[in-house]
C-alpha cells in the first residue's frame, strides 16, 4: 500500500505544480490616453492684468475719465473684454464710483462667451460675490453693535437713576 499511495502523492503533486505552472491568459493592456489640457489662450487675460496694472499707476482724476471711457466702450461694444475692463473698475478700491455689487451684476447678466476670459470671470464674480456677502455681514454686526450700545446706554440711564434716587433717600433719612 505504501507503493499505490506513493504514486498517488507523486500523481497529486505533479499536477498541482502543472497548475501552478500554466499561466492565466493575458490580455493586451492599454494605457489610458493622455490627459491633455486644453490651452486656453492668454493674450486676453495677459491684456486685462495689464490694464489692471496701468490703473494703479493713474491718479484719482484720470481714474474718474478712464471710468467714463470704458462706460462708454461697454455700451457701444458690449464685448467681454471691455464689460471685464468696467467690472474691474467698480470694483477698484479707493474709487468715488466703487461699486462691488455692480460690478458682480455686470459678470453675472450674460455668460462670458470669451475663452480667454470666461474662467477668469467667474473666480472674479466668486471673489465678488464673496466680498459681497462679507460687507453685508460687517453692516449687519455693525447695525447690531448700534443697537447694543443704545440698549447698554439706555441700562446705564436707569442704574444712574436709581443711584441718584437711593442717594436721595439717603439724605432725606439723615437728620
Amino acid at each position: 500500500m505504501k507503493e499505490p499511495l506513493k504514486r498517488m502523492i507523486s500523481v497529486s503533486m505533479a499536477a498541482m505544480l502543472a497548475a501552478c505552472s500554466t499561466a492565466p491568459p493575458q490580455h493586451a493592456v492599454t494605457p489610458p490616453p493622455p490627459v491633455v489640457m486644453q490651452q486656453m489662450p492668454t493674450h486676453d487675460i495677459d491684456e486685462l492684468m495689464q490694464y489692471y496694472e496701468q490703473l494703479g499707476k493713474i491718479p484719482a482724476s484720470g481714474l474718474a475719465a478712464e471710468y467714463q471711457n470704458a462706460s462708454l466702450a461697454y455700451s457701444k461694444t458690449g464685448s467681454d473684454s471691455s464689460r471685464m475692463r468696467l467690472a474691474l473698475l467698480l470694483w477698484l478700491p479707493g474709487t468715488p464710483f466703487r461699486n462691488p455689487q455692480a460690478a458682480l451684476d455686470l459678470l453675472k447678466t450674460r455668460p462670458i462667451t470669451d475663452p480667454g476670459l470666461h474662467s477668469f470671470a467667474d473666480i472674479f464674480g466668486a471673489m465678488l460675490a464673496e466680498q459681497q456677502n462679507s460687507e453685508d455681514a460687517q453692516q449687519h454686526l455693525e447695525q447690531m453693535l448700534r443697537e447694543e450700545k443704545k440698549h447698554s446706554s439706555s441700562l446705564q440711564d436707569k442704574i444712574d437713576a436709581v443711584k441718584k434716587m437711593e442717594k436721595a433717600l439717603i439724605h432725606m433719612e439723615k437728620p
